[in-house]
């Protein structure tokens, strides 16, 4: 059965973006990106909240995106999108579809039509509603050697939840890789 899995950097003090979701402080490096795209691949499957959609939106679509990143551009355009949001349900960002609430029922539907794995790029309020459901399988965590000092906080107000290692890689940048696999101990029944 396909996972679903939170990918996303986070500084040392555990900011996931900035005050105004800024990510221009991303360190990154050769090895790290072909690492991401090789990572991405196992997924067909993305899930956003609306700011991460609004900002991933503005720039993958285009030919600046495409000339820069041409395989990153190809993924994001070829794959399926899901955005949970209440204020934004059309694009003209191929492959996009909006869900106005986030529950179980929507997510399994989205399991359903994915082929491959699906993961959560940034959008910091959708891994935390999917992992209060339960529903995050793994997590794959780039630790960024800075300290913020202020953002937004990607792990919040979030229930104990158990964690096994399943990897560590270093980056000439100083990124960590960590990749976790959720331990659910109290597995919630379907409702």
């Amino acid at each position: 059965m396909n996972r679903i899995f939170v990918f996303n950097w986070i500084s040392v003090d555990g900011i996931f973006s900035g005050p105004n979701g800024e990510t221009d402080w991303f360190t990154t490096d050769p090895e790290l990106d072909a690492a991401n795209r090789l990572e991405l691949q196992i997924a067909d499957t993305i899930l956003f909240g609306r700011t991460t959609f609004k900002m991933m939106e503005a720039f993958w679509p285009t030919p600046g995106a495409a000339a820069q990143y041409p395989e990153v551009a190809a993924y994001m355009n070829e794959t399926a999108k899901h955005t949970f949001s209440t204020t934004v349900n059309s694009s003209n960002w191929p492959h996009s579809f909006f869900h106005k609430e986030l529950n179980r029922n929507t997510v399994n539907a989205i399991k359903e039509t994915a082929k491959k794995d699906i993961v959560v790029l940034g959008s910091g309020a959708v891994s935390m509603a999917l992992q209060e459901l339960q529903l995050i399988d793994e997590y794959i965590l780039l630790l960024d050697p800075q300290l913020l000092g202020r953002g937004k906080p990607f792990f919040k107000n979030v229930d104990p939840t158990a964690l096994q290692l399943l990897d560590v890689r270093t980056f000439p940048s100083g990124i960590v890789r960590l990749h976790y696999k959720t331990v659910h101990e109290n597995p919630v029944k379907p409702s």
